[in-house]
């Protein structure tokens, strides 16, 4: 049984979705399976393999690699705990259901008819999972150079959304990230000045400035000197313009 009845107009709608953002799909039913979801495939007795989550499972180990890829490459400087961090942030559903809104999903999602009074269209978990399956289509499409149009995908369309989420990498490490800035000026390394200390022994405070170049470039407070240090480092980030204000 055909997945989901490619009719004339459901043709005409993919073969539209595929121009605008160049794909180029032999195998019109394999795209059409990433915007399948279980609830038709039972209301029609269809085998559950045909929905997109097998699709989506492909497409989420696609999505982790790519981003893993554009990480590592990206922020040489980044301990690999740091760069878990941040690659669970972009591919979080709730960054991932953006995507699938910027592509329209909600006009390609094929659901029950139960789903569909529901909302289903609309539901976080149900376009950020289409996304991962799109991810997954494509990937066995193109087989040998899957990866690489499934990357260049991500690239051409969300790489102004990738790089606004990898600005909130100064809240997982700041130092890290101020540490890549000077390196790639002059290669010169931050400087951080424990200027003083208040309290008692056990409950003290600890006041830290960043220099670079002789100057003071942001100053930060904490009841640890690596907290401390990484306040400093975000305050001169803000100083910077590297990252926006709070």
């Amino acid at each position: 049984m055909p997945i989901c009845n490619l009719d004339d107009e459901r043709i005409k709608k993919l073969n539209e979705f595929q121009e605008k953002y160049n794909l180029d799909f032999s195998n019109l039913e394999l795209l059409n399976q990433a915007f399948i979801h279980s609830s038709y495939v039972r209301e029609n007795n269809m085998e559950i393999s045909d929905c997109y989550e097998k699709l989506e499972f492909f497409g989420d180990a696609v999505l982790k690699l790519a981003m893993s890829d554009f990480l590592y490459n990206h922020y040489t400087t980044l301990a690999e705990g740091e760069l878990t961090k941040l690659r669970a942030e972009i591919v979080s559903d709730k960054h991932i259901f953006e995507y699938a809104k910027q592509l329209n999903f909600e006009d390609l999602i094929v659901l029950g008819r139960n789903e569909k009074k529901q909302g289903g269209a609309k539901k976080e978990s149900i376009l950020a999972c289409a996304f991962e399956a799109l991810l997954g289509a494509i990937f066995i499409e193109y087989k040998d150079d899957g990866y690489k149009k499934a990357k260049d995908f991500l690239q051409e369309n969300f790489i102004d959304d990738i790089y606004s989420i990898d600005k909130n990498i100064s809240k997982f490490n700041p130092k890290a990230m101020l540490q890549e800035y000077t390196q790639g000026i002059d290669k010169k390394l931050p400087e951080y000045v424990l200027i003083k200390e208040e309290g008692a022994a056990h409950k003290k405070t600890f006041y830290v400035e960043v220099k670079y170049n002789d100057k003071v470039i942001g100053k930060g407070e904490d009841k640890s000197i690596k907290k401390a240090e990484q306040n400093a480092a975000y305050a001169a980030l803000k100083s910077l313009k590297i990252v926006e204000e709070d």
